[in-house]
């Protein structure tokens, strides 16, 4: 099932769109969720319409009811005070790539919005000359920077089917060395249907090896390229599988055109690509809610209690079978018992027996080197197998399989038992909680609380700055030569303190340490989600610069060895534990605080997001004016790191 637009798919909605929006006026931007924004325009002739942009899946016009928030984020906020009245001039594809450009024109000046729909694509805003005004989403990769100010960069650029040449065709398949779909694939830029659909159109097997093809070929697969990405019989349509959409049957792919791939499936045909997008890519529904550990744990029990019940039965089962066969059992082991008597190992019995010929040996399957025999009856209904020892005789044979029936029914009556125990809890947990109103004592803040802070979980108070008069505040006032420091390479970062009082520190305290300093930094700001810091004692630590230099507020000189941690993963949490609010590396905080919530860079600026929190955190406590006493919104941006964030998960 195809889960975002191909490049085909960018050039037929290309073409619709210049009929359908250019020319139009941009209205409102709404957020529908992280990686979505609807945006509604107003066409002479053709009224208002909403237009979807999902970052890395897919753009068109919608039907579906628009979400909407009180507080506008702020990628919406923007579009609506740089676009909003303004003429919509253009809308073209990059390079037969998965990225559409919707140029807009207002008041003199020229904007240009980027949808890039290929995996961890965003929804981007330059000015006219190409600069980031703001992505929906801050990202950061490897030669590429999604963020405000900086040049937007394009993907390399692709090959685009429509314009190759013959020639380039040929060289293309001439130094390929696997077959032709993959050679046109990998070469071309297109999806596997594709490149399947230029093969069946060509008439030339798509598993040939691409360097085989004559010239006659090469021609008929350029043909066939040219007809199918021209797109020039446009037909929007869903294809779907196993009968159409009043037979139950799902879509599995949405086409702006037919395709032999799919000849004779069921098809649903639209006006429109944008109306066909529309009802193909439907938003998920909540799924149900999760076990908990407890539910989780019941179906185990119960899954337990019916295995060993039916395990008991079976093995009572089979010691009364061997009852039941006593005179064939008994002739069997005293044949094996006679050869032992003469001298033969187990192994030896087994090699005579399977060439004797003889009757009996028919219905032994097996013995090994400790006696263990596999026999084989005949039943009145089907065939029996028993699992049988020589050394013992026919009443011990089926004392075994009893004494393994009694354990299995011992087994049975342990997860019983914890079954039980696991329904109480569950049913305590399920308990409706009488309503408790709490008594709130005002609560003298700690020293520390005017700064940055966390306990680790070991027990360890840490510390850091919030500006460059904080970190002066710390290094002057709270840093012992018996503490431990930490601090980025990159700007802005806080002076982190481990608050030691003489004892060793645990790696789990030194690894939290580490993520609070990194996610407090201007990594967290730059959209980052990992960078790096290093430790070092606190007598290295010194307001003291190099002989002509100079040390600005907030900065400090770090003299010998330091020890790096790497790749610091960014994040932070913030919760409530008893009758304060505590933040910081999610660790230390998820197990202490309830309600909680994890965060990690995104799109929201820290008065918003500090209003989302305060919303999850009134969804579970039901008591708002200790609510608002502990975890007001002025608390909790306190706690939240520099630049956007967002919710985890």
């Amino acid at each position: 099932m195809k889960k975002a637009m191909s490049n085909v798919d960018v050039a037929a909605l290309v073409v619709e769109f210049r009929e359908r929006l250019v020319g139009g006026f941009v209205g409102k931007a709404y957020q529908q969720s992280p990686e979505a924004v609807v945006i509604t325009i107003q066409s002479a002739g053709r009224g208002k319409a909403d237009l979807l942009l999902e970052a890395g899946r897919r753009v068109h016009l919608t039907k579906k009811p628009r979400k909407v928030s009180k507080m506008p984020p702020q990628f919406p906020t923007l579009l609506r005070k740089r676009i909003s009245g303004g003429r919509i001039v253009e809308v073209n594809q990059h390079e037969f790539d998965r990225v559409i450009e919707i140029v807009v024109e207002k008041g003199g000046e020229r904007y240009l919005l980027i949808a890039e729909l290929f995996p961890k694509g965003n929804v981007v805003l330059l000015d006219g000359s190409g600069k980031i005004i703001l992505p929906l989403r801050p990202m950061v990769f490897r030669g590429r920077s999604i963020l405000a100010g900086e040049e937007y960069l394009y993907h390399e650029g692709q090959t685009d089917p429509r314009t190759l040449s013959k020639e380039d065709l040929r060289e293309l398949l001439a130094r390929s060395d696997s077959d032709l779909v993959r050679a046109l694939v990998r070469g071309l830029n297109m999806g596997g249907v594709y490149g399947e659909e230029v093969c069946l159109r060509a008439g030339i097997d798509k598993g040939r090896p691409a360097a085989s093809l004559d010239e006659e070929e090469v021609d008929a697969i350029h043909g066939a390229l040219q007809e199918v990405f021209r797109l020039e019989s446009p037909e929007p349509h869903l294809v779907y599988e196993d009968g159409d959409e009043d037979e139950g049957g799902l879509p599995t792919d949405v086409v702006p055109a037919p395709l032999l791939v799919y000849e004779g499936r069921e098809r649903k045909g639209f006006e429109s690509f944008s109306e066909a997008l529309d009802e193909y890519f439907v938003e998920k529904e909540p799924g149900p809610r999760p076990k908990t550990a407890l539910e989780r744990r019941r179906e185990m029990q119960e899954e337990a209690i019916e295995e060993f019940l039916a395990k008991e039965e079976e093995y009572a089962r089979t010691g009364e079978l061997i009852y039941e066969r006593y005179g064939e059992i008994e002739s069997v082991l005293n044949a094996i018992s006679g050869a032992l008597d003469k001298g033969f190992t187990y192994s030896e019995i087994w090699a005579r027996i399977k060439t004797s010929g003889l009757p009996v040996a028919e219905n032994i399957l097996s013995i090994d080197y400790k006696g263990e025999v596999v026999l084989r009856l005949d039943g009145q209904e089907q065939e029996l197998k028993l699992k049988l020892n020589a050394g013992l005789s026919v009443p011990q044979n089926a004392q075994r399989y009893y004494d393994r029936a009694k354990e299995m029914a011992k087994k049975e009556e342990g997860a019983k038992r914890a079954l039980e125990q696991t329904i109480k809890l569950i049913e305590k947990k399920a308990a409706p909680k009488p309503k408790t109103r709490r008594t709130i004592k005002r609560r003298k803040p700690r020293w520390y609380e005017r700064f940055r802070w966390f306990r680790s979980s070991d027990d360890f108070l840490v510390i850091g700055g919030r500006d460059a008069s904080t970190n002066e505040e710390i290094y002057a006032k709270y840093l012992e030569k018996r503490d431990l420091a930490l601090h980025t390479d990159a700007p802005g970062a806080p002076l982190t303190v481990i608050k030691t009082e003489g004892k060793d520190v645990p790696d789990t305290t030194l690894e939290e340490a580490a993520r609070f300093a990194v996610s407090y930094s201007s990594v967290w700001k730059a959209g980052l989600f990992e960078g790096d810091c290093y430790l070092v004692k606190a007598d290295q630590v010194t307001k003291t610069p190099e002989s002509g230099e100079f040390l600005k507020k907030g900065a400090f000189v770090i003299r010998g060895e330091r020890r790096y941690f790497r790749n610091v993963p960014v994040g932070t949490a913030v919760g409530i534990a008893g009758d304060m609010l505590i933040g910081g590396p999610s660790s230390a905080v998820v197990p202490e605080a309830k309600p909680v919530v994890e965060i990690e860079p995104g799109e929201y600026n820290s008065d918003d997001l500090a209003k989302r929190i305060y919303r999850i955190f009134a969804g579970k406590e039901e008591d708002r004016k200790f609510l608002k006493s502990v975890a007001s919104t002025e608390q909790i941006v306190r706690f939240l790191p520099p630049g956007g964030s967002k919710v985890r998960g």
